[in-house]
Order: C-alpha cells, then sequence, then structure tokens
C-alpha cells in the first residue's frame, strides 16, 4: 500500500472518488445526454409538424387517395424531417460533446440517445398532425376531402408509417457533429503555457 494521497482539487473533491463517485458521475452524464436529446427530439418534432402542410386527398371506395398524386406531395414531410433532423443531431451532438472525458462512454450516450431521440420526432410530430386518412376513408362518402397524415413512407394503402431509413439521419447527424466536436474542438481552445 502507498501513502501517497492525491491534491485536493478546486471543488474539494480528490479525483479518486472509487468506484461509486465514478460510475455515479457516468450515470449522470448518460442521463443528461439522453435528457437533452429527448427533449431535442420532441422540439424537433413539434417543427416537423409546425412547418408541414398536409397534402389533401379524396375518399373513393373506402380508400383514401392523394390527390393530386405525385412524389414532390407524398415526400414531403419525409423530406422535412431529414432537413430538421440532421442538424439538430448535429447541434446536439456537439454540445454532448463539450463535456470532455469519457469520450467512449459518451460516444455510446450520443449514438443510443440519438436513435430514441428520431423515435421521439417521430412519435410527437405523428401525434400532433391529422388522423389516418385511411382510417377515416372508410366510413365517407366518394370524393370527400381528407388531410394527409405525417408519416415517413409513401401514403400507400398497408405502408408502414415509420418503416424508413429516414429514422437514422438523425444518429448520423450526432455522429458528424460529435466527431467534428473531438476532432476540431481543441483548436482554439487549448490553453498555451505562460511560461
Amino acid at each position: 500500500m502507498s501513502d501517497v494521497t492525491a491534491a485536493a482539487g478546486p471543488d474539494g473533491s480528490t479525483g479518486g472518488d472509487g468506484a461509486n463517485g465514478g460510475s455515479l458521475r457516468l450515470l449522470r452524464r448518460v442521463l443528461s445526454v439522453l435528457a437533452l436529446f429527448v427533449v431535442g427530439g420532441a422540439a424537433g418534432g413539434v417543427l416537423w409538424e409546425r412547418l408541414w402542410d398536409a397534402p389533401t386527398g379524396l375518399a373513393f371506395q373506402g380508400r383514401w387517395y392523394l390527390e393530386p398524386a405525385g412524389p414532390d406531395f407524398s415526400f414531403e414531410g419525409i423530406a422535412l424531417f431529414v432537413l430538421i433532423a440532421f442538424p439538430l443531431g448535429l447541434v446536439l451532438a456537439v454540445l454532448a460533446g463539450l463535456w470532455r472525458g469519457h469520450e467512449t462512454v459518451t460516444v455510446v450516450a450520443v449514438l443510443v440517445s440519438a436513435g430514441i431521440a428520431a423515435a421521439v420526432m417521430y412519435a410527437v410530430g405523428t401525434a400532433l398532425g391529422p388522423p389516418d386518412p385511411q382510417a377515416l376513408a372508410a366510413g365517407r362518402p366518394d370524393y370527400t376531402p381528407l388531410p394527409g397524415d405525417l408519416g415517413l413512407t409513401a401514403p400507400d394503402d398497408g405502408r408502414v408509417r415509420w418503416h424508413s431509413t429516414a429514422l437514422v439521419v438523425l444518429p448520423a447527424g450526432a455522429m458528424a457533429g460529435l466527431v467534428g466536436s473531438y476532432l476540431l474542438g481543441n483548436l482554439g481552445f487549448a490553453r498555451r503555457s505562460r511560461g
């Protein structure tokens, strides 16, 4: 055993808080990153729904059809999701990357939290948007106009609304932001010796 003790830091801690203090700090970091991303994902979902213009369609023989049909109308919601999710993930990851130390834990926490944030963004956006027009069209007379719903796939009958690769855009933006903050973050922030 050694009789050497660590010098106390400015906050009175000795840096060697033991296993409990270190794991408690890591748990706080992971939960803080998760909370940051969940709140950001919810805000992104609200923004996604607010900026999106619902396409209109018609009920015909118990089914809903987009009118006018075309990819520019059916994929507007997906494109808007991508345009919001990538920069959102980028900014949130840069904020998480400012917290130095334990980078491996931060990378894993950011990746998992970004996936959860993408799901939260989708869930909040679709919950605020109009209901499923296919379900509404079932009991309506022919040629009744109905708004489309917000989803990440084409509004075709039988498609699952969230089966889309657009959900990986927020984690991709987060990884790009974290890599950028780790590679470029110390430029200009390094302390220069005064001696």
